[in-house]
């Protein structure tokens, strides 16, 4: 006899403590899915939360969700550190743990926000160097200009260098979304919001070039994107990571990749006065300025760096200081040695 599984009449009959955090994750995704969250997002959480899991059934718990609590969290998140991972990738999984925990909240499975007081463990912001005028000359030089293939790949580096643009959001940019003439591209970003970017004169010659003499016709038709394969196919994200790296390591620029023009674009745009912080807050598609703040302390490391920053105790003018006795010596005894 077929035995029936036991339906619940209703919602504040469910045992929440016991059901299966594999199936909550499941929902979650589900539900992201439903919130336009782009496939890499929702990939992305169920990833990190299925570490989560893999760590209660190495501990020997249940993967359920009683066993979603700030303590298992932590003596996660201290597993995590003991394994020797990136700080970034300890703290993206807590990230994905915080907003799994809100969800429930608001789902009704649980009567708190389990996580509330747990926080990020802290990552270094570290200085990043944007790409040099030296480097993206070793680039340029590095292809044929005169070629399809070095006509896409250049127009592929300027645009990203000149835009700020993600990697997907540049790939994944259809031909009509590109006003060259007008001098803007239109964006589609991360939660499927719409923005304007503009595009520098340098950028409109490059790619002027590339679609009136060397970008084929799309085939099939529906691959109508602004940069194509040699056979006229969408040009995946993949594929352009893996052109970028291979390009770099022929330029002798190893370090190349997308993500790097974006960080290179944000800091000259600062560097350069090209507008305020909203403007590139605007730009980047950042829906806060989190990330903004940070391309404001790179670009003034990168000023300081470069000697651009003044000396307040040289602009004091402390006249007992310049040109002592003693100063006269010492270059006299340095001019000596050197002889």
């Amino acid at each position: 006899m077929l035995k029936t599984r036991k339906i619940n009449s209703r919602w504040s009959g469910i045992k929440m403590s016991e059901l299966d955090l594999g199936k909550l994750i499941l929902h979650f995704a589900q539900c992201n899915k439903s919130e336009a969250k782009s496939q890499r997002t929702v990939s992305w959480y169920s990833e990190m939360l299925t570490e989560f899991t893999k760590y209660l059934a190495g501990s020997g718990r249940e993967k359920v969700l009683r066993e979603f609590s700030v303590t298992s969290v932590r003596e996660f998140i201290i597993s995590q550190q003991g394994k020797g991972l990136s700080p970034y990738t300890v703290q993206g999984r807590v990230r994905a743990l915080k907003a799994f925990s809100s969800w429930l909240f608001r789902e009704g499975y649980t009567e708190e926000n389990i996580l509330t007081k747990v926080k990020l463990p802290k990552a270094p912001i570290k200085v990043i160097e944007p790409l040099t005028s030296s480097e993206i000359d070793k680039l340029i030089n590095s292809q044929n200009q005169l070629t399809a293939i070095g006509s896409r790949d250049i127009a592929l580096l300027i645009t990203f260098l000149d835009t700020g643009l993600r990697l997907s959001e540049l790939s994944n940019l259809p031909l009509n979304d590109a006003h060259v003439e007008q001098g803007y591209l239109k964006v589609v970003g991360k939660g499927n919001k719409e923005r304007v970017v503009p595009l520098g004169g340098l950028s409109q010659r490059i790619l002027y070039r590339y679609l009136f003499h060397f970008r084929p016709e799309p085939f099939p038709l529906a691959d109508n994107y602004l940069f194509l394969t040699l056979e006229g196919r969408h040009l995946t994200p993949n594929a352009v990571r893996l052109i970028l790296t291979r390009w770099g390591k022929k330029a002798g620029v190893p370090r190349l990749h997308a993500h790097l023009c974006r960080h290179s674009y944000a800091t000259s745009f600062l560097n350069q006065r090209c507008g305020d912080v909203f403007r590139l807050q605007q730009i980047l598609g950042h829906t806060s300025l989190e990330m903004v703040r940070r391309y404001v302390h790179y670009a003034s490391a990168q000023d300081m760096m470069q000697g651009h920053v003044s000396s307040p105790v040289d602009r004091l003018g402390i006249r007992q200081l310049k040109g002592h006795k003693i100063d006269h010596v010492l270059k006299e005894r340095q001019s000596r040695t050197t002889n």
